[in-house]
Protein backbone atom coordinates (compact mmCIF):
# COMPACT_ATOMS: atom_id res chain seq x y z
CA UNK A 1 0.00 0.00 0.00
CA UNK A 2 1.25 3.46 -0.92
CA UNK A 3 1.57 5.81 2.06
CA UNK A 4 0.41 9.39 1.62
CA UNK A 5 1.55 12.01 1.21
CA UNK A 6 4.03 10.35 -1.09
CA UNK A 7 7.73 10.95 -0.43
CA UNK A 8 10.51 9.04 -2.19
CA UNK A 9 14.13 9.66 -1.21
CA UNK A 10 17.10 8.88 -3.44
CA UNK A 11 20.81 9.51 -3.23
CA UNK A 12 20.52 13.00 -4.74
CA UNK A 13 16.84 13.77 -5.23
CA UNK A 14 13.61 13.49 -3.30
CA UNK A 15 10.28 13.15 -5.06
CA UNK A 16 7.18 14.14 -3.13
CA UNK A 17 3.58 15.10 -3.65
CA UNK A 18 3.07 18.71 -4.69
CA UNK A 19 1.99 21.31 -2.18
CA UNK A 20 0.46 24.73 -2.82
CA UNK A 21 3.87 26.22 -1.95
CA UNK A 22 5.34 24.60 -5.09
CA UNK A 23 3.17 26.62 -7.48
CA UNK A 24 5.50 29.64 -7.63
CA UNK A 25 8.59 27.48 -8.22
CA UNK A 26 6.74 25.59 -10.96
CA UNK A 27 5.67 28.90 -12.52
CA UNK A 28 9.35 29.87 -12.86
CA UNK A 29 9.71 27.02 -15.37
CA UNK A 30 7.97 29.27 -17.88
CA UNK A 31 11.16 31.35 -18.09
CA UNK A 32 13.55 28.40 -18.59
CA UNK A 33 13.85 28.34 -22.39
CA UNK A 34 16.60 25.69 -22.42
CA UNK A 35 14.32 23.25 -20.63
CA UNK A 36 11.64 23.51 -23.31
CA UNK A 37 13.93 22.55 -26.18
CA UNK A 38 12.97 18.88 -25.92
CA UNK A 39 9.64 18.99 -24.06
CA UNK A 40 6.31 18.09 -25.63
CA UNK A 41 4.55 21.03 -23.99
CA UNK A 42 5.23 24.51 -22.62
CA UNK A 43 4.45 25.68 -19.15
CA UNK A 44 2.49 28.93 -19.08
CA UNK A 45 -0.27 30.52 -16.98
CA UNK A 46 -3.08 28.50 -18.61
CA UNK A 47 -1.15 25.22 -18.12
CA UNK A 48 -0.56 26.09 -14.46
CA UNK A 49 -4.24 26.95 -13.95
CA UNK A 50 -5.29 23.56 -15.40
CA UNK A 51 -2.60 21.31 -13.97
CA UNK A 52 -1.68 22.56 -10.50
CA UNK A 53 -5.15 21.86 -9.01
CA UNK A 54 -4.92 18.29 -10.35
CA UNK A 55 -1.42 17.87 -8.88
CA UNK A 56 -2.69 19.04 -5.50
CA UNK A 57 -5.75 16.75 -5.58
CA UNK A 58 -3.86 13.54 -6.44
CA UNK A 59 -3.04 12.50 -2.83
CA UNK A 60 -6.72 12.85 -1.90
CA UNK A 61 -7.57 10.02 -4.32
CA UNK A 62 -5.88 7.48 -2.05
CA UNK A 63 -5.88 3.98 -3.50
CA UNK A 64 -7.86 5.17 -6.56
CA UNK A 65 -4.90 7.30 -7.60
CA UNK A 66 -3.67 6.50 -11.13
CA UNK A 67 -1.34 9.48 -11.72
CA UNK A 68 1.68 10.45 -9.69
CA UNK A 69 2.90 13.97 -10.45
CA UNK A 70 5.67 14.72 -8.00
CA UNK A 71 7.86 17.68 -7.07
CA UNK A 72 11.58 16.95 -7.49
CA UNK A 73 13.68 18.47 -4.73
CA UNK A 74 17.48 18.59 -4.36
CA UNK A 75 19.78 20.70 -2.30
CA UNK A 76 16.72 21.84 -0.34
CA UNK A 77 14.98 23.43 -3.32
CA UNK A 78 12.44 22.63 -6.02
CA UNK A 79 14.28 21.53 -9.18
CA UNK A 80 11.52 20.09 -11.32
CA UNK A 81 8.80 17.54 -11.64
CA UNK A 82 8.72 13.81 -12.14
CA UNK A 83 5.74 11.68 -12.92
CA UNK A 84 4.24 8.31 -13.50
CA UNK A 85 1.28 8.85 -15.79
CA UNK A 86 -2.07 7.14 -16.06
CA UNK A 87 -1.65 3.55 -14.83
CA UNK A 88 -3.56 1.28 -17.20
CA UNK A 89 -5.62 -1.81 -16.32
CA UNK A 90 -2.70 -3.89 -17.64
CA UNK A 91 -0.46 -2.15 -15.07
CA UNK A 92 1.53 -0.22 -17.69
CA UNK A 93 2.49 3.43 -17.25
CA UNK A 94 4.50 6.16 -18.88
CA UNK A 95 7.00 8.03 -16.72
CA UNK A 96 9.34 10.96 -17.07
CA UNK A 97 10.84 14.03 -15.53
CA UNK A 98 11.41 17.70 -16.33
CA UNK A 99 14.26 19.39 -14.52
CA UNK A 100 15.35 23.03 -14.53
CA UNK A 101 18.25 23.55 -16.92
CA UNK A 102 20.49 25.02 -14.20
CA UNK A 103 20.59 21.59 -12.48
CA UNK A 104 21.38 19.43 -15.51
CA UNK A 105 24.44 17.16 -15.55
CA UNK A 106 24.41 16.50 -11.79
CA UNK A 107 22.93 13.00 -11.80
CA UNK A 108 19.46 14.18 -10.74
CA UNK A 109 17.68 12.69 -13.77
CA UNK A 110 19.28 9.29 -13.17
CA UNK A 111 18.34 9.41 -9.48
CA UNK A 112 14.75 10.42 -10.34
CA UNK A 113 14.58 7.55 -12.85
CA UNK A 114 15.72 5.06 -10.20
CA UNK A 115 13.11 6.37 -7.75
CA UNK A 116 10.30 6.24 -10.32
CA UNK A 117 11.19 2.72 -11.48
CA UNK A 118 11.50 1.40 -7.92
CA UNK A 119 8.20 2.98 -6.95
CA UNK A 120 6.44 1.82 -10.11
CA UNK A 121 7.57 -1.78 -9.95
CA UNK A 122 7.88 -2.38 -6.21
CA UNK A 123 5.05 -0.26 -4.80
CA UNK A 124 2.53 0.00 -7.64
CA UNK A 125 3.14 -3.48 -9.07
CA UNK A 126 3.51 -2.19 -12.63
CA UNK A 127 4.36 -4.73 -15.33
CA UNK A 128 5.78 -2.28 -17.87
CA UNK A 129 7.04 1.29 -17.75
CA UNK A 130 7.84 3.42 -20.74
CA UNK A 131 9.19 6.93 -21.22
CA UNK A 132 9.75 8.80 -24.44
CA UNK A 133 12.47 11.28 -25.33
CA UNK A 134 13.03 13.72 -28.13
CA UNK A 135 15.41 12.08 -30.64
CA UNK A 136 17.80 15.03 -30.28
CA UNK A 137 17.90 14.85 -26.47
CA UNK A 138 21.15 12.93 -26.06
CA UNK A 139 21.27 13.49 -22.28
CA UNK A 140 17.85 11.91 -21.61
CA UNK A 141 18.55 9.06 -24.01
CA UNK A 142 21.83 8.42 -22.16
CA UNK A 143 20.04 8.39 -18.75
CA UNK A 144 17.38 5.96 -19.97
CA UNK A 145 19.90 3.64 -21.62
CA UNK A 146 22.18 3.70 -18.56
CA UNK A 147 19.15 2.88 -16.40
CA UNK A 148 18.55 -0.36 -18.31
CA UNK A 149 15.65 0.65 -20.53
CA UNK A 150 15.44 -0.77 -24.04
CA UNK A 151 15.20 1.60 -27.00
CA UNK A 152 12.11 0.60 -29.00
CA UNK A 153 12.77 3.04 -31.85
CA UNK A 154 10.93 6.10 -33.05
CA UNK A 155 7.22 6.64 -32.52
CA UNK A 156 4.96 8.22 -35.05
CA UNK A 157 5.18 12.00 -34.76
CA UNK A 158 3.21 13.48 -31.87
CA UNK A 159 2.02 17.02 -31.37
CA UNK A 160 4.50 19.13 -29.41
CA UNK A 161 4.69 22.86 -28.87
CA UNK A 162 7.25 22.87 -31.74
CA UNK A 163 4.89 21.01 -34.07
CA UNK A 164 4.80 17.32 -35.01
CA UNK A 165 7.89 15.46 -33.84
CA UNK A 166 8.73 11.78 -33.42
CA UNK A 167 9.78 10.52 -30.00
CA UNK A 168 12.16 7.74 -29.04
CA UNK A 169 10.20 5.11 -27.10
CA UNK A 170 11.93 3.22 -24.30
CA UNK A 171 10.54 0.26 -22.36
CA UNK A 172 11.39 -1.68 -19.22
CA UNK A 173 9.77 -4.55 -17.35
CA UNK A 174 10.34 -5.64 -13.73
CA UNK A 175 12.85 -8.39 -14.58
CA UNK A 176 15.00 -5.97 -16.58
CA UNK A 177 14.80 -3.45 -13.75
CA UNK A 178 15.95 -5.97 -11.16
CA UNK A 179 19.12 -6.59 -13.19
CA UNK A 180 19.69 -2.90 -13.94
CA UNK A 181 19.01 -1.79 -10.36
CA UNK A 182 21.61 -4.23 -9.05
CA UNK A 183 24.20 -2.82 -11.45
CA UNK A 184 23.23 0.83 -10.88
CA UNK A 185 22.91 0.68 -7.13
CA UNK A 186 25.78 -1.70 -6.50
Amino acid sequence: MVSLPLHLSGRLVSLRDFTAADRDALALFADDEAMFEFMKFRIDASWLARVVPRFLQQPELGTARRDFSLAAVAEGRFIGLAMIGEVTEAKHAEFGWYLRSDVWDRGYATDATILLLNFGFLELGLTRMFPTADPENDASIRVLTKSGLTNQGLTDPVQTWRGLRPRVLFMIEPEQWETSATELLG
